[in-house]
């Protein structure tokens, strides 16, 4: 998934997901309406990458545990956190600063503090 947003403003979780069915084990005779139901659960991108570009002035208040493979903030883009929270952001598992103008390439997992 490949998102850009231009002069936006965005609140929530942006984040690759696993998706599960509501029962582990699914019967074709007794759970026939449950197939096409799944729940997506925000998760690290496995093989399905989440790409985030942030442009003119757009800024995303991040809502909760986000898992990306690239974020690209232009110069005057911003990630903020909700309700009071700082955001923290690590790659590849090590902290690494929110700069503006820069672009992030790896295991992307923005949290809440």
């Amino acid at each position: 998934m490949a998102l850009t947003f231009n002069h936006a403003r965005i609140k929530g979780v942006i984040s690759a997901t696993e998706a599960d069915h509501p029962k582990a084990k699914l019967d074709i005779n007794q759970d026939i309406l449950l197939f096409n139901e799944v729940r997506n659960t925000a998760h690290e991108a496995i093989n399905n990458g989440v790409i985030v570009s942030l442009t003119n002035g757009s800024k995303w208040t991040v809502a909760g545990t986000s898992y990306l493979t690239r974020l690209t903030l232009s110069a005057d883009a911003s990630v903020d956190a909700a309700d009071g929270h700082g955001v923290s952001m690590t790659v590849d598992g090590r902290p690494t600063a929110l700069d503006p103008g820069k672009s992030y390439t790896g295991a992307i997992v923005l949290t809440l503090k």
